[in-house]
């Protein structure tokens, strides 16, 4: 258990009860003021996944996204939710049993491109920090946990038959993505599932473009920012200007998912584009 509780908060909000970090300057910070985090991304997978198709949600945090989508595929549907970092594997545990949430499988497992051990940062819950931001590391430093590290084909791949696929994975994996697709490659060799993964690291995006790409994708920009107008307390302030959310959506070319004219502009063509490099 978090050492320290009296910075955990627990409130009603659009999509169930929450406990979240207090001084989490982004999830915690938007949940409090809005009442919701990103919900621009749950509201494009509900629209591409069916009630009863299964999700891999990589980099679950506390829950945001996972209680929502769960509820959503709730009609014999299920999530595979990966999430490492202790102090959000806690709150996430907790919000999915407040929530009554019994279609997610969750495991307190980094994803990557191999088997094994590797560290994650943890946070001063005393300290305004940004309780999304936990990386893996090869090498221990301070204030550091161990995690165990297996691959997405290690898990799933061998659950898949003619009665169980995957309809979609989801990533927010701080700059793995890479790896983490990797070490997927049976999974979407087999099932060709809709990928959104986050990309908002310059150095690592033209790689994983590139990865995508040659699994015979599309790919398109979807940037969610962080202020929604229409959020779920009807807070006018925009607390978080300028910010998005920087994702992918990808399809497989061969898909029979029709996509509205407007989602054209935004495929990715060049793999030298970012929308975080100054043009």
């Amino acid at each position: 258990m978090t050492k320290n509780r009296k910075n955990i908060i627990k409130q009603n909000f659009k999509h169930g009860t929450f406990l979240y970090h207090k001084n989490d300057r982004y999830i915690g910070k938007s949940l409090s003021e809005y009442g919701e985090w990103s919900e621009g991304e749950v509201e494009l997978i509900k629209k591409v996944v069916l009630t009863n198709e299964n999700i891999i949600e990589i980099g679950s945090n506390i829950g945001t996204h996972t209680i929502p989508l769960a509820k959503h595929i709730s009609n014999g549907g299920q999530i595979f939710s990966f999430e490492p970092q202790s102090q959000n594997h806690e709150l996430l545990m907790e919000n999915i049993f407040h929530n009554n949430i019994k279609n997610v499988t969750l495991s307190k497992i980094a994803i990557s491109s191999k088997e094994g051990k590797a560290f994650m940062n943890t946070f001063d819950n005393e300290k305004i920090n940004n309780y999304g931001d936990a990386k893996i590391f090869e090498n221990k430093l301070e204030n550091f946990e161990e995690v165990s590290v297996k691959t997405l084909d290690q898990i799933i791949f061998d659950k898949l038959n003619e009665n169980f696929s995957i309809k979609l994975i989801k990533c927010d994996a701080q700059g793995q993505e890479p790896n983490i697709i990797k070490g997927s490659k049976k999974i979407i060799e087999k099932n060709k599932p809709l990928l959104y993964l986050e990309n908002d690291d310059i150095e690592t995006s033209k790689n994983l473009i590139n990865m995508i790409k040659s699994m015979g994708y599309l790919m398109f920009w979807h940037l969610v920012p962080l202020f929604n107008p229409n959020n779920y307390l009807k807070n006018t302030k925009n607390i978080f200007p300028k910010i998005s959310s920087i994702n992918m959506f990808c399809i497989p070319i061969h898909t029979k998912i029709k996509l509205h004219e407007n989602w054209k502009k935004f495929e990715i063509k060049d793999n030298n584009f970012h929308p975080l490099k100054k043009i």
